[in-house]
């Protein structure tokens, strides 16, 4: 049997924040946003209490990366699906694995001068340059025949959740 790769709580929370009022690139980027800053520790999620200090921090940094008008509707569903527990976040660059190996092979032109080099790739994503040209590679094989769909099945997500 084959080793899975990360945890399945970002794949769940894009699918259950996506819906009729909250588009699939938005939950995507607020999931990411979240793994980001929290990624790697557990984050307790208030069940009621959207004024509190944790859930003040979660709506910050989603707002920061969909809006506010997203931010209250993904905040609100979170809560609904995980209020009154502390869960695991990952980190980013676990979690999104093949969406930044996407986004390497994408951004890098080879040192030709005309995009980032692969020292800045890494360094922007907080990963060694090693690690950066193995995912360019992961990039390039997902590109040339695509194994799984862009995370997780955008073209469903905009129907799961009817409100």
């Amino acid at each position: 049997m084959a080793k899975r790769r990360g945890s399945p709580l970002p794949r769940d929370l894009i699918l259950s924040c996506t819906g009729r009022d909250v588009p699939s690139e938005a939950a995507q980027k607020a999931v990411r946003a979240i793994c980001k800053h929290y990624g790697g520790q557990m984050v307790y999620v208030p069940l009621t209490k959207e004024d509190g200090i944790s859930a003040g921090s979660l709506r910050g940094v989603i707002a920061d990366a969909v809006g506010d008008l997203y931010a209250e509707k993904i905040l609100a569903r979170i809560m609904a699906l995980y209020g009154a527990m502390q869960v695991y976040i990952p980190m980013e660059k676990n979690a999104f694995r093949e969406t930044i190996a996407l986004e390497i092979y994408e951004r890098y032109r080879g040192g030709r001068g005309n995009g980032p080099s692969m020292n800045d790739l890494a360094r922007e994503y907080g990963i060694s340059t090693d690690h950066a040209f193995r995912l360019w590679r992961v990039g390039q094989r997902e590109k040339v025949e695509a194994s799984t769909p862009y995370l997780p099945f955008p073209e469903l997500g905009e129907n799961i959740n009817p409100g």
